[in-house]
C-alpha cells in the first residue's frame, strides 16, 4: 500500500509542466494617434507585472486595422512575432490583425476565416499550434469588432454577429481551447449578444454589472476626455473590450486560464469617467512614476486600453512510477 501511494504522488508531481502565454486584445484606432505611445504601451504589456510576474506577450489580436496598418503594428511588437493572415475587404471600423510569437507557435493558414457580423465588418479566425515547449497545444482565436453605439438596431447587429460566431465555433472539434476577443460594444450585462456569449463561454470577470462607478476597474474605453484626431472623449466608462473563453480552458487540463491574470492594462480602478491619465495614476503599485507614464501613453496612443490574460500550459507527461517505499 505504501509503494502504491508512492507512485500516486510520484505521478502527480511529475506530471504537470507548466508553460505561460499571454494572450493581449487591443482597439488601436487605425493607428492613427503617437505611435510612440503605442509603442511604449506594446511594450508594457510584455512587462506588466501587476497580476502575476512578466512574461512576453505570445499572441495580440488588434482591432480597427485598416489596410498597411498591420505592418506598422508588426513593426512595433518586433520580428519575433509572426503576422497572422490579414484580410480587408474594405471593412467599415478597419479589419483584425493577429501576431503570434514565433517560438511558440505556428498558424494553420488553411483554417483562417473571415465571419460576417453585420455593418460591413468581419470576424477573424485563426487556429494556433503550439511548438517547442507548447508542442501539442492547439488555439482557435477569434478577433471581432461589433456595431458600436447604442440603440435597439445597433443591439440586434451586434445580435446576429455574435450567433455567426457561435455558428461557427459550434463546428470545431469537441472541447477545442478557443478565445473570442474584441471590441463587442457592450452597454450593460443585458444586452442579448452578450448573454448569447456568456450561454456558451465564460466572462473571467463574471457576468455581473459592469457599467458603474463600482466597477470601474473593468473598463476600457474612453482614455481621454478631450476628442482628438478621431480618439473617442467620455473618460473611462465602458467595458467595450473582453475575452471569452470556452469551458476546457477552465477545466484543469491542457491550456488553462491562470486564476486572476484578467485585467485592463493600466486602469487603477480610480479614474471612473475621467481621462486615465487625469491626475496620478495607481496602476503599479507604490511605483507612481511608472504608471504616470504608462497612463500617459494610454492616453495618447489610442481611446481603448488593452486586455490582458495569461494562460498555463498543463502537459500531463509519462507517469514516473517509484520502486521505492516510503519506510
Amino acid at each position: 500500500m505504501k509503494q502504491l501511494i508512492y507512485c500516486i504522488v510520484l505521478f502527480c508531481f511529475s506530471s504537470i509542466v507548466p508553460a505561460e502565454i499571454r494572450v493581449v486584445n487591443y482597439n488601436v484606432h487605425y493607428c492613427s494617434a503617437d505611435m510612440e505611445a503605442m509603442k511604449f504601451v506594446l511594450d508594457a504589456t510584455s512587462l506588466d507585472d501587476t497580476h502575476g510576474d512578466a512574461i512576453p506577450v505570445s499572441v495580440y489580436m488588434f482591432q480597427e486595422v485598416k489596410q498597411g496598418a498591420q505592418k506598422t503594428l508588426h513593426g512595433l511588437i518586433g520580428e519575433t512575432y509572426s503576422m497572422g493572415t490579414y484580410t480587408n475587404s474594405g471593412e467599415s471600423g478597419g479589419a483584425q490583425a493577429m501576431f503570434y510569437k514565433a517560438a511558440q507557435f505556428e498558424e494553420k493558414t488553411e483554417d483562417h476565416k473571415d465571419i460576417y457580423t453585420g455593418a460591413t465588418r468581419n470576424a477573424d479566425r485563426w487556429h494556433l499550434v503550439g511548438i517547442e515547449e507548447e508542442n501539442g497545444v492547439e488555439l482557435w482565436v477569434y478577433s471581432v469588432h461589433l456595431k458600436a453605439s447604442r440603440g435597439k438596431e445597433n443591439k440586434l447587429q451586434r445580435e446576429e454577429g455574435v450567433k455567426s460566431i457561435l455558428e461557427d465555433v459550434a463546428s470545431l472539434p469537441k472541447d477545442a481551447n478557443v478565445i473570442i476577443v474584441g471590441d463587442m460594444n457592450f452597454y450593460t450585462v443585458k444586452e442579448p449578444a452578450y448573454q448569447l456569449f456568456v450561454s456558451t463561454f465564460l466572462d473571467p470577470l463574471g457576468t455581473e454589472e459592469w457599467a458603474g462607478v463600482d466597477d470601474a476597474i473593468k473598463h476600457t474605453q474612453s482614455t481621454r476626455k478631450i476628442r482628438k484626431g478621431g480618439l473617442a472623449s467620455g473618460g473611462l466608462d465602458d467595458r467595450f473590450d473582453f475575452q471569452f473563453i470556452s469551458k476546457s480552458l477552465k477545466d484543469g487540463i491542457g491550456l488553462e486560464l491562470v486564476v486572476g491574470s484578467y485585467h485592463s492594462l493600466g486602469n487603477d480602478g480610480k479614474h471612473f469617467d475621467v481621462a486615465i491619465n487625469d491626475g496620478d495614476n495607481l496602476f503599479f503599485e507604490h511605483e507612481k512614476t511608472r504608471s504616470n507614464e504608462l497612463a500617459t501613453a494610454l492616453h495618447d496612443a489610442s481611446d481603448h486600453i488593452p486586455v490582458i490574460a495569461d494562460y498555463d500550459v498543463i502537459k500531463i507527461e509519462k507517469p514516473l512510477l517509484g520502486t521505492d517505499t516510503l519506510e
